[in-house]
């Protein structure tokens, strides 16, 4: 899908601050001129009427267009930062409630400063954008902007041709057989068996935004697992006990099984393209594989609870790593159903789910040991967080979201009142705070990358900064105590979002 649809004009809001009526005229002209190369614009001078509700006007728009530019003015950029007015409102749009259904490639920072400076909103401060200032190629910078919008690239990735050693490359080894690439014959995409090379795959589709071929990849990954499981569980079907020291390598044998999907998965995740980003599903593909036996030792038979646990905790990273705190929230608050139950549960309000799974022995310890340790076994986790400290660090900052998250409810639903008792116990585990004092100071900072998007956490649940803050004391009281009942020595030092309303980016 490389060529523009006429048929299906991509549809663009234009976001940008009433700075001079000559800005506001260079404004009007730029949307003409993308109207005129094929795309279908949404603007304030044209679809705003007088007493039309202007923040429902922007939300709409936002919510209905496939992109949506950001001209970034000076004064654009402050206001965005600061919060003020519609562009801050529009900012907040960005990095809120909207962006995790949307992917955070469909926001393109436009350029628009004097000397051709380039000063992003922190909300967009790592995306790739396009300069349309005086002096900088405006032509050849808004040919590449169209192009991007309908899909076209001028220069298009080749065609990966046969390879030149094939006849005398020596025959492959049983396992490297496993690991080796197959052809689908629809599509001509390559189906790796190989969780790096599945990334890479997956990856390269996403950012091409080939979404059929990526349907049938994601098939076609899918399609062996539930027999490879099967085989797996039975070479456990007779075992009377497991000692605990031995339930990580053998989950791990079951997550490798499926690592291949999982790759793929992350891949759409870590693309930001909307299409690809929304991964809800594959917790159901994890939790109740087809054919699975339900009878024998249940630290095998629960081994799909840790299947979810180990993905849940996989996509929160990335989504922490990629600046989409919101998706991270979509999936952990979906709700799955169990084999063979009658009712649904909300993942990270499942204790087996979110970090005490039975297959790793019901011990959250046991079970943060093996997430934290996943990226030496898993080298193509790598790929994205470069460096095993990155990693904890995301998966750090997305589990002290999801501790925001259970307050958040719990306030919610007015059970406020039980912060009142003497002993709370959190849903959400805090091994986390195992991890070495730097790593869990980087991922708190990377928790406050997008302030916005962790105020977010509690607005769109209609809860007032003020009340959640007048809650947090007793909250990080309670988060106290489950540390030092984690530690028998002891918890030593402060949780590590406590001084949270404190660090926040105060708004004027």
């Amino acid at each position: 899908m490389s060529e523009a649809n006429d048929k299906n004009p991509p549809k663009v809001f234009i976001s940008y601050s009433h700075d001079t009526p000559e800005h506001k005229k260079w404004v009007g002209e730029f949307a003409s001129k993308l109207v005129a190369h094929g795309v279908d614009v949404i603007l304030d001078q044209w679809d705003l009427g007088l007493g039309d509700d202007v923040p429902k006007f922007m939300e709409k728009s936002v919510g209905e267009a496939d992109r949506v530019l950001m001209i970034c003015t000076e004064t654009y950029v402050r206001k965005a930062d600061d919060g003020k007015g519609g562009v801050g409102y529009e900012a907040m749009i960005v990095t809120g409630e909207l962006v995790k259904n949307l992917g955070t490639a469909k926001f393109i920072p436009v350029v628009r400063q004097e000397n051709g400076e380039a000063n992003l909103p922190k909300c967009v401060s790592t995306r790739f954008w396009v300069n349309l200032s005086d002096g900088q190629n405006e032509e050849e910078q808004f040919d590449h902007l169209a192009r991007d919008l309908q899909n076209a690239p001028k220069l298009k990735k080749p065609t990966i041709g046969p390879n030149p050693f094939a006849e005398s490359a020596p025959s492959a080894s049983p396992m490297e057989a496993v690991t080796a690439t197959t052809p689908t014959p629809a599509t001509g995409v390559r189906v790796p068996n190989d969780p790096t090379d599945a990334y890479a795959v997956a990856l390269d589709l996403a950012r091409r935004g080939d979404f059929v071929s990526w349907r049938h990849l994601i098939k076609r990954v899918k399609q062996p697992i539930p027999a490879q499981l099967s085989d797996w569980q039975k070479r456990y079907v007779n075992r009377h006990e497991m000692k605990i020291e031995d339930l990580p390598a053998m989950v791990l044998e079951a997550a490798a099984i499926c690592a291949p999907l999982m790759s793929v998965a992350l891949a759409g995740v870590e693309s930001g393209q909307p299409k690809f980003s929304n991964q809800v599903a594959l917790l159901d593909d994890l939790l109740c594989p087809k054919d699975w036996n339900g009878s024998g030792l249940s630290a095998v038979v629960e081994v799909p609870d840790a299947l979810v646990f180990i993905y849940q905790a996989l996509h929160g990273a990335v989504c922490m790593e990629s600046d989409q705190l919101p998706l991270a929230l979509q999936l952990a608050r979906s709700r799955v159903q169990r084999r063979h139950q009658g009712e649904s549960v909300v993942v990270y309000q499942d204790s087996k789910l979110i970090g005490w799974p039975e297959s790793l022995a019901g011990h959250s310890k046991v079970a943060w040991k093996f997430l934290a340790d996943l990226s030496g076994k898993w080298p193509w986790l790598l790929e994205t967080f470069e460096t095993t400290e990155d990693y904890q660090a995301a998966l750090f900052a997305y589990y002290l979201a999801l501790n925001t998250q259970e307050l958040v409810d719990l306030i919610a639903s007015g059970r406020e009142a039980i912060l009142e008792k003497a002993e709370l116990r959190p849903d959400v585990p805090l091994t986390n705070h195992l991890l070495a004092p730097d790593i869990r100071r980087k991922g708190y900072r990377l928790l406050l990358r997008t302030p916005e998007a962790v105020r977010q956490i509690w607005r769109k649940e209609g809860i007032p900064d003020k009340k959640m803050a007048a809650h947090w004391e007793a909250w990080m009281r309670h988060c106290t105590q489950s540390l030092n009942r984690l530690d028998r020595f002891g918890f030593h030092g402060q949780v590590a979002h406590e001084k949270l309303f404190e660090d926040l980016r105060p708004e004027p």
